[in-house]
């Protein structure tokens, strides 16, 4: 279960969702433990400056 909980925090702190520490937090490891994760995998970590455009989400 915890490495599914690292794979989620990871996720969603390269898509920009999660800062650092707090998906380190979720994941239940120490935030160097996350971002070494991450430079492991290659993908890098979010840019600090990217803007993120907000797309609307309705119920059906």
């Amino acid at each position: 279960m915890k490495q599914h909980a690292l794979r989620t925090a990871m996720t969603l702190y390269q898509g920009g969702t999660l800062n650092l520490d707090t998906a380190a937090r979720r994941a239940g490891v120490s935030p160097d433990r996350l971002r070494r994760a991450v430079d492991r995998l290659g993908t890098g970590a979010p840019s600090p400056t990217a803007e993120t455009e907000r797309t609307p989400v309705h119920a059906d």
